[in-house]
C-alpha cells in the first residue's frame, strides 16, 4: 500500500456536524428549539477542540432530545446532500493513484453510512460509533467503541495503517490532531475549508502540520 489517507467525516467530508443535524431535525417545531440548539453547538464545541471530553460531548448531546430510527433514517438521506464540494474528486484521484482512503469519524455508521457509500467507502473502509437502540428509539451509544473517546482514532488508526508506507490524518477537530501526536499518523492535514478551530490551527503550527482553508490547498498538500 503506497499511502492510507484517513478523513474525519463531520465537518470534513461533509459540510455539516451529522449528530447535529439529527438532533436539530427531532427539534423542529419546538418553541425551545433556538435555546437548545445553542446549547448543543456549545457541546460539540467543546468536544472538537478539547475543552469538553468527547464521549461526555457525544452523551450529553444524544441527551438532548430523543432520536428513533425514523428520524435517523430521513437524516441519513438529508446527509448525502451534504458533501463538501470539491471532495468526489479529490477521493476518485486519490484511489486512482493508488492511494487507500479511509473515513474515521466520532459520529455515528447509522447516519454516515449511506453518503460515505457514495463517496466510494467501503464498508471495512468506513469507522465511526455504533448507536443503542431500545426498540426504535436510541438509548446511548457502545462505549467498546474506540471512537467514542479521545485517543480512538490514533487506535483505529494503529490497526488500519500498518501496511501503508505513509499515513495521513485530515481533520477539522483535536480529535483529529491527537491521532498525529499520538504517533499514530505520519501527517497532520487540518481541514479549515469548512470549520476553522483555533486551538486546531495552533496545534498544526506548533507542530509543523499543514493546514489548508481551501480545497485547492488541501489537493495541493495530499501531492506532497
Amino acid at each position: 500500500m503506497r499511502r492510507l489517507i484517513a478523513f474525519d467525516v463531520d465537518s470534513t467530508l461533509l459540510r455539516v456536524e451529522s449528530l447535529d443535524t439529527a438532533i436539530e431535525h427531532a427539534l423542529s417545531g419546538r418553541d425551545d428549539a433556538a435555546t437548545i440548539s445553542e446549547q448543543l453547538h456549545a457541546l460539540t464545541q467543546a468536544g472538537m477542540t478539547g475543552r469538553m471530553d468527547l464521549r461526555d460531548s457525544l452523551t450529553q448531546r444524544l441527551a438532548i432530545v430523543p432520536l428513533d430510527r425514523g428520524v435517523i433514517a430521513q437524516v441519513s438521506e438529508r446527509l448525502r446532500r451534504q458533501i463538501t464540494p470539491g471532495m468526489k474528486p479529490i477521493l476518485r484521484q486519490l484511489r486512482e493513484q493508488g492511494d487507500e482512503c479511509h473515513a474515521i469519524s466520532g459520529g455515528f455508521t447509522a447516519l454516515l453510512e449511506p453518503v460515505l457509500e457514495d463517496l466510494g467507502f467501503g464498508r471495512g473502509e468506513i469507522h465511526a460509533n455504533t448507536m443503542l437502540f431500545d426498540g426504535p428509539t436510541v438509548i446511548g451509544l457502545d462505549l467498546d467503541n474506540p471512537l467514542s473517546r479521545n485517543g480512538g482514532k490514533a487506535e483505529i488508526l494503529g490497526r488500519i495503517g500498518a501496511r501503508a508506507e505513509q499515513t495521513v490524518m485530515v481533520g477539522d477537530g483535536i480529535t483529529d490532531f491527537e491521532a498525529y501526536e499520538q504517533g499514530a499518523a505520519d501527517r497532520f492535514i487540518g481541514f479549515g475549508v469548512v470549520a476553522q478551530r483555533e486551538v486546531v490551527l495552533a496545534a498544526a503550527e506548533h507542530s509543523g502540520a499543514e493546514y489548508v482553508r481551501s480545497m485547492d490547498a488541501l489537493m495541493t498538500a495530499l501531492r506532497r
